[in-house]
């Protein structure tokens, strides 16, 4: 249980970092068309154990929201976007739940259900989160085709970068 702890504080604090050093200061994009950002710091919520509290869950995805947007200048933003990536965790958790069920001590990881699994629950969840973030950014139907704009190629970005990290450090 303490190592359970242990790594998931380092994982939000590498997230975290590497959010808010590295890729907050990519830009990518020329004249008009600026509409590739980064955003691994939801990794953090989708590799939280299964077994942990809705509750929790939610207020733990508030704050990291919370810290996200006082880096990043965005009032609330993060914030909404994160809690409704953890509200949606539980339903995208039981629409790909194995037949056997999870086991309750488990992690989402490509370690315990697979790379297909993983790549279908985190491009589910990414994509919603970065689909809400930029629909609540522009707060209005006039700026549909930029929100799918930006969320397609926002997504396509962020989801090789959480692929990457989730293949390279291989968290169990």
């Amino acid at each position: 249980m303490n190592s359970l702890w242990v790594n998931n504080i380092k994982r939000f604090l590498i997230l975290i970092l590497i959010q808010i050093l590295i890729l907050k200061r990519i830009n990518i994009g020329w004249a008009d068309f600026n509409y590739i950002h980064f955003f691994i710091y939801p990794l953090f919520i989708l590799l939280l154990p299964l077994r942990i509290q809705r509750p929790f869950l939610l207020i733990v995805a508030f704050l990291t929201g919370l810290l996200i947007d006082m880096f990043y200048d965005s009032p609330g933003l993060h914030s909404s976007s994160l809690v409704f990536l953890a509200f949606m965790r539980r339903y995208i958790l039981r629409f790909l739940e194995p037949r056997d069920g999870y086991k309750i001590e488990t992690t989402p990881t490509i370690y315990n259900f697979g790379f297909n699994w993983f790549l279908i629950y985190s491009s589910i969840l990414v994509f919603l989160n970065i689909f809400w973030y930029f629909s609540v950014e522009a707060f209005s139907f006039q700026y549909f085709p930029e929100i799918i704009l930006k969320t397609i190629f926002s997504f396509i970005f962020s989801e090789i970068l959480i692929v990457l990290y989730v293949i390279i450090l291989n968290p169990k």
